[in-house]
Parts: C-alpha cells; sequence; structure tokens
C-alpha cells in the first residue's frame, strides 16, 4: 500500500524537523554491525512462486537463534506462511466449535498457540525486508520476538489470505433489520461466530458510532446474511465488517525483550491485536502502517498496539492507523488484587481482570521493584514498597511476593500496582483514521503526545486516565499534549463526553479525589462531530493543569472539568 502524507497547518513547520529526526531516528537505534548477511532464498524460501514457504522462512529464523548479529534478508514478494494447526483452528472458529464467543476460549491464560517465525532469544539481528509479504493461512502468531536484545524489523508486511473477518455490503435497511451480501472470502454457514459488526460511514470519514454486537441473524442465500438490528437508513450501501472473534495472538509479539525497532512495518489483518508488547524495554516504532489491504475497509480485528507492563521509552513516529476494531495504542500497567496475605507475610496477587492480562501469562514482579499499594475505591496510592522475594510457578495465573512494608490493617481493600514497569510514552506525527474506540489511551508517565491527526474514531481520540474495572494502571503524571488535529471523534463512547481529549479516571469513587499530576494540553484544534455535543476537552480527578490557545468547535463546551487543583485555563 503507497503511503499517503497528510499536510496540515499544525503540522507544516515540523516538515523539515520531521523527516531529519525519523532518519536519524533509524540510524541511531540501528543494531552493531552484523557479522553475517544472509537471504532466506538460501533456505529454500523464493518469493511470488505460490509454493508454501514455511519451513524454509522458519529455518531462516532459526538460524538468526543461533547466530548473533545476523542480518536476515528477506528479498521483495509474497511469502506462504502456514501452519496444520493454525489451518485447523481457524476453521474451527468459523465452523462454530468456539462457540458464538470464541475469544473466551481462544484468549485465555497460556492457551496454545502457533507461532510463524519464532526468533525467541535472538541478539543483534537485523530483518530487512523492504516490500517482502507474509500471507499468512491459518490463524497464528507471524512474528514471536520473545527474550530478544537489539532486534529490528525493516518494511515487512503482514497479512492473511483468508481475512479474520468477513467484509460486505449492506444492499439494504429496513427499520428492524438490514441484509448484508458478504464477499467470498469464507464459506458462511448458521453457526459461523458474528461477535461484532463494523461499519464504515462515509458521511462520518470513520467507524459508525455504534458497533453491533452478536447480532441475531439468519442465512438468506450464498454469503447473504440478514442482521436483526437497527442502524440508520443512510448506511445502505457501506461496507461492513464481520471480526469472527475478539481478541487472539498479535500479528507481532514483543515479550521480554529489550531494544526493539520497528521501522515501516505494515499490518493489515490479524485475528487479535496488530502488535503487542509485555515485559519489554525500549520499543521503538517508526512509520509503522496498520491500515487495510487492497480492496478491503477494515484492518485488524482489535487494537492496532498495546503494550502493558514495559519499561524504558516507547516512540511511535509518523506511524497511520486506520479502521482497526480498537485502540490505537493502549500503554498501562495492571492492578493486582491481594487475594490473601500469609502469617509470614506472603502476598498472593490475582489479575481479576475480564481478559487476563493481554499477552496471556502472568505478570510476575521482580525483586528491587517499587509497587504501589492503592485504595481500590479511589485509586489513590496510600504507599510505596520495594519487592524483596517472589515466588511464581510456571504457567500459575497467581504470583507471590513479599516487600519490606506491612500493609493497611484492611488489606483487602487494596491493590498492588507495580510502577517499576511503565514506559515513558511518545506519539508524534501519526495519523489514527476511523476505528472503533480511542486513538491513544495512556495510562503511563512521562508522556508527549503531539503533533498528530486524529480522525473519525469513535471514542474520544486521546484518553488519559486508569481504568479500575478493566484493571488497567495507572494515572497520568508529567502529560504533555500539543500541537494536535482531532476532527469528528467521540461520538460512540466519549470519556465524559469528551471528544478531543479527556484526563480521567474510571474508579468507583471519584468525588474530591485528586490523581493525575502536571499536565499540559495546549495550542491543539478539536472539531466535534456534528450533532454530538459534549466538550472539547475533560479534566477530571487532576493537578497542576495548564490548557491554553486550543481551538474547539463543534462542542456544546469547550473544556469540562471537575475536582481539580491549580488548574489553569486561557
Amino acid at each position: 500500500m503507497k503511503k499517503t502524507h497528510f499536510l496540515i497547518p499544525a503540522l507544516l513547520l515540523s516538515a523539515i524537523s520531521v523527516f531529519v529526526h525519523v532518519e536519524a531516528a533509524g540510524k541511531g537505534t540501528s543494531n552493531p554491525e552484523s557479522t553475517e548477511e544472509i537471504s532466506v532464498t538460501r533456505f529454500g524460501a523464493r518469493p511470488d512462486d505460490g509454493r508454501d514457504d514455511t519451513e524454509a522462512l522458519r529455518k531462516a529464523a532459526e538460524y538468526c537463534r543461533t547466530h548473533p548479529g545476523t542480518t536476515l534478508v528477506i528479498p521483495k514478494g509474497v511469502y506462504c506462511l502456514k501452519d496444520k494447526e493454525a489451518e485447523k483452528l481457524e476453521q474451527e472458529v468459523m465452523s462454530g466449535k468456539m462457540g458464538p464467543n470464541p475469544e473466551s476460549v481462544i484468549f485465555t491464560p497460556y492457551y496454545p498457540y502457533v507461532r510463524g517465525l519464532d526468533f525467541e532469544g535472538s541478539e543483534d539481528v537485523t530483518v530487512r525486508a523492504d516490500g517482502a509479504v507474509l500471507m499468512c493461512e491459518g490463524w497464528m502468531e507471524p512474528v514471536s520476538l520473545i527474550g530478544c536484545r537489539n532486534f529490528r524489523i525493516e518494511g515487512l508486511t503482514i497479512d492473511y489470505l483468508r481475512k479474520p473477518f468477513s467484509q460486505g455490503t449492506i444492499l439494504e435497511v429496513t427499520p428492524e433489520s438490514m441484509l448484508v451480501q458478504f464477499r467470498n472470502d469464507h464459506g458462511l454457514t448458521e453457526a459461523t461466530p458474528f461477535p461484532r459488526l463494523m461499519i464504515w460511514d462515509s458521511r462520518k470519514g470513520g467507524a459508525f458510532r455504534d458497533a453491533i454486537y452478536f447480532p441475531e441473524h439468519r442465512l438468506e442465500g450464498d454469503n447473504l446474511v440478514r442482521f436483526m438490528t437497527s442502524i440508520p437508513e443512510y448506511l445502505e450501501g457501506e461496507q461492513l465488517a464481520a471480526p469472527h472473534s475478539f481478541h487472539f495472538r498479535p500479528a507481532i509479539y514483543i515479550g521480554e525483550s529489550d531494544g526493539v525497532t520497528l521501522k515501516n512495518v505494515t499490518i493489515h489483518s490479524q485475528p487479535g491485536m496488530g502488535i503487542t508488547g509485555f515485559d519489554s524495554k525500549d520499543i521503538t516504532i517508526l512509520g509503522l502502517n496498520v491500515c487495510p489491504s487492497d480492496g478491503y475497509s477494515f484492518s485488524t480485528n482489535t487494537d492496532a498496539t498495546h503494550f502493558a507492563c514495559c519499561e524504558g521509552r516507547l516512540v511511535f513516529d509518523q506511524c497511520f492507523f486506520k479502521a482497526q476494531g480498537d485502540d490505537a495504542t493502549n500503554v498501562h500497567g495492571y492492578y493486582h488484587d491481594i487475594a490473601s496475605v500469609s502469617d509470614d507475610g506472603w502476598l498472593t496477587l490475582e489479575l481479576r481482570a475480564p481478559t487476563f492480562t493481554h499477552s496471556q501469562v502472568t505478570d510476575v514482579p521482580r525483586i528491587g521493584d517499587t509497587v504501589e499499594i492503592t485504595r481500590i475505591s479511589t485509586l489513590v496510592p496510600e504507599m510505596t514498597a520495594t519487592v524483596t522475594d517472589v515466588m511464581h510457578e510456571e504457567k500459575s495465573t497467581t504470583v507471590r511476593i513479599k516487600t519490606d512494608k506491612s500493609l493497611p490493617e484492611h488489606w483487602q481493600d487494596y491493590y498492588v500496582f507495580n510502577v517499576s514497569k511503565l514506559p515513558s510514552l511518545e506519539f508524534c506525527r501519526s495519523v489514527v483514521w476511523g476505528n472503533l474506540a480511542r486513538a491513544v489511551l495512556s495510562k503511563t508517565r512521562n508522556v508527549s503526545i503531539h503533533d498528530n491527526i486524529f480522525r473519525g474514531c469513535t471514542g474520544t481520540a486521546i484518553h488519559v486516565g486508569a481504568e479500575s474495572w478493566w484493571k488497567e494502571a495507572g494515572h497520568g503524571v508529567n502529560v504533555s499534549i500539543t500541537d494536535n488535529v482531532i476532527v469528528n471523534c467521540g461520538d460512540g463512547g466519549a470519556q465524559f463526553g469528551a471528544a478531543g481529549i479527556a484526563v480521567v479516571i474510571d474508579a468507583p469513587d471519584t468525588e474530591g479525589t485528586i490523581l493525575h499530576d502536571g499536565i499540559e494540553i495546549s495550542r491543539n484544534i478539536i472539531k466535534g462531530c456534528p450533532g454530538h455535543g459534549g466538550c472539547g476537552i475533560a479534566v477530571r480527578n487532576a493537578r497542576n493543569v495548564k490548557i491554553h490557545d486550543n481551538i474547539v468547535e463543534r462542542c456544546a463546551e469547550t473544556v469540562s472539568t471537575y475536582s481539580t487543583e491549580n488548574i489553569s485555563i486561557h
């Protein structure tokens, strides 16, 4: 897919510096000089020949694992990556064997899955793949980076021969139903799961405000399906996507790794997220494209990217996201419940989140980590402690720790949150267009979100805030949101009514709670969805806030505040 370059007044002044910055960033994060350059053709992979390249590509990945310093070249062209177990899983999902909500089966702790290219343990490796496409067959994790150090991928594209969703055209809209003619990518049956429907709304220039969950439906012909749901008549003729599951494995998984760089990588589709990072340090993402394949209107089934329990620096620069099924990125830690406390001081921690961790492996603290003991009702940390001992059995979803301090008497009223696993975040010079939910969801500290364009997101474009129900921590500290352009966002689930920017918390008791600290929101342009109302900027439960020189249009209110201290608005 050709890259699209957007020029708007708010970004013109930095146009030259952007180019210099990205090129410098690419050079500055390169690996040490490689000891060997080798092509996948040496292992038998051949582009565009229609043959199965899986065995050869896996041999090439294994070579990288055992030869630090390798530069692996994947010549331009399409490579077939398939696996019998992955194809079996796809067939079982599509036939209804996993039920109407496959996520509840396949996205569970330590559920077995197929790794396409497994680079586990690789060090000082560069994969140079400009113009190379991994065309996957069967539901899998196409690229797995676990325990890698100084690993770099350039130019790779990931897609699926059979998309993990069905796309069709809305032929008819009645007051009670809509008729959709799906493409022939899949042979749909009565048992095929339809957990969600997403509609592209051309009038808005983004996803329709309301996704439709688990709709009643019936087949009326060859891939012709009538859904018993009501939508506006003007959506007749629009494109509709039906992901056949929510979360599964990501297209690229970064776990327990240090110094990973992805440059000019493209992800067209995935039965889950595009990129998931977990328990990793210093990740740089330059020129990422999560966008539909040619001829399609939708990309990944859920989040484009998602990072939990990471540290160091997390950087997005000059990326493009379009029509994914959830946030462009979500960066956070986890609130763990205290299940029990033993007489000798061991705390048993459980993550009682709706979908556990987003990598489906346990978040295990390390000796020396700093944890906050956080009151559940307010999410306010009431003490900090240092982890002095850790016990974790393989594949157990609980973990036991000791700390250097005693818990409060009513320990059941507190979460434990590991603040040592929080990265700084820079999200800049990027475009998020027409996705379901938010664009940037930040629950970390030392954050800069600047010079971006957000258009047609159904949720608030930029959301800063801890979420108790999802157990996603924590609150914002030293957050700068500047020089962004936000248009037609927030009509399908805005945070406290904010079309553009929300700095809020989701907790049982927010009255009088002060949590976020050190927030600047300046020089942003926000244009709300016509007829939506709401506000441009919502700030709640925060102190030391500066809001200035923003332009807000098509919103009922410019700024909404609640429970704040030392806030300046002008």
